[in-house]
């Protein structure tokens, strides 16, 4: 299943795509309904996002470090 293979891969720097938004950071969990992965910027503290599984159209996941 799809969040499986996202769970195979928490603690991965992820580009995760929806229909609106690209969001770029440390995939941090994973559940049933959602994905959740910490945003960092230059510009202030880091972010938790919460993405809907029933959002997300592609991921990207990168190895090494962001």
């Amino acid at each position: 299943m799809f969040q499986d293979a996202l769970r195979e891969n928490v603690g991965s720097f992820v580009q995760i795509i929806t229909a609106i938004d690209v969001i770029n950071g440390t995939l941090l969990a994973v559940t049933d309904a959602a994905a959740i992965v910490r945003t960092s910027s230059s510009y202030g503290e880091p972010t938790d996002v919460t993405i809907p599984l029933v959002s997300i159209t592609y991921v990207r996941i990168f190895s090494g470090v962001e």
